[in-house]
């Protein structure tokens, strides 16, 4: 999609980011929809119209040749594909390393953590405190972005 108006960008990001929360969701994984729909779709989307309230940008149109653009996104879209080809198969789960706790993890999340999906109970459960640890980042880094956006009131 392209557009000169920012906030239609914006708003093309925010629900594309809701999209993608809810395609999470409908796979079972609510603790990675929770985090695309507060984070893609809240603080981010707050950030941007912040910036765009804040700012005066105009979108001129560009004189510079799209070439190494297009080669540059070439390149990238060739090393994908070569990264994807090496993949295991989707699904198969002799694919993990086959470690004691890897192991554990598959036979035993279900039952010690009662969530049916394993990548869930192991956030949620079994990497709790790593898990908050991220959110904690997540939140002061918002909340430093918003002080230094915030317009300051003159005292008079």
């Amino acid at each position: 999609m392209l557009t000169r108006d920012l906030f239609s960008a914006i708003m093309a990001t925010t629900v594309f980011s809701l999209i993608c929360a809810l395609i999470f969701l409908l796979l079972d994984g609510i603790d990675v929809s929770l985090t695309e729909a507060a984070v893609g779709a809240g603080i981010s989307t707050i950030l941007f119209l912040s910036t765009l309230k804040h700012t005066n940008v105009e979108i001129k149109a560009s004189r510079k040749s799209s070439i190494p653009l297009v080669v540059l996104f070439l390149l990238t879209l060739s090393l994908l594909i070569y990264a994807i080809s090496d993949l295991p198969d989707f699904g198969k789960s002799i694919v993990t390393t086959n470690s004691e706790v890897t192991r554990h993890y598959i036979n035993e999340s279900k039952n010690e953590m009662g969530i049916p999906n394993m990548v869930t109970s192991i956030l949620a459960g079994y990497r709790g405190f790593d898990t908050l640890g991220e959110v904690v980042v997540i939140f002061i880094a918002g909340i430093s972005v918003l002080g230094i956006l915030r317009e300051k009131k003159e005292n008079k």
